[in-house]
């Protein structure tokens, strides 16, 4: 019976100890570089807001995969470290949320609302507007 709880208390460890580098991995992995990945697809602003309104059918094939993106700016802002930049379309109702990369950060600081922009980011999806993350300028 001792021979049975010691099998079962170093299966128990290992378990917990594959858990924990698993787990340290995974938090400790680097964001991806954008600007080394290949294009899918380049879209407007409005193509792309035109694309979402269709139910997001054509996009559906374009998540995780770097698109680019160009369009005009509506909004800039800085949080957590981050800048997001909102780029609109035609329609007031949706939008394009693209979380710039942090090293992109001093390029972000030239821009204004209103300007034109050339972006690549990882879709991640979209529900009333895309997401982009891991934006950099092109």
């Amino acid at each position: 019976m001792t021979q049975k709880k010691s099998s079962l208390f170093f299966i128990l460890i290992f378990l917990v100890l594959a858990s924990l580098i698993f787990l340290y991995v995974y938090i400790n992995r680097s964001e991806p570089d954008t600007t080394q990945l290949q294009t899918s697809q380049v879209f407007t602003s409005n193509e792309l807001l035109s694309n979402l309104e269709n139910k997001g059918q054509k996009l559906a094939h374009f998540i995780e995969k770097a698109i680019e993106i160009e369009g005009e700016i509506k909004e800039i802002t800085f949080q957590d470290g981050k800048y997001s930049l909102i780029l609109k379309g035609n329609s007031d109702k949706t939008y394009i949320l693209c979380e710039m990369q942090p090293n992109q950060n001093h390029h972000i600081a030239e821009l204004k609302a209103g300007q034109e922009v050339k972006l690549k980011g990882i879709l991640k999806g979209f529900l009333m507007d895309v997401i982009l993350l891991h934006c950099v300028i092109v």
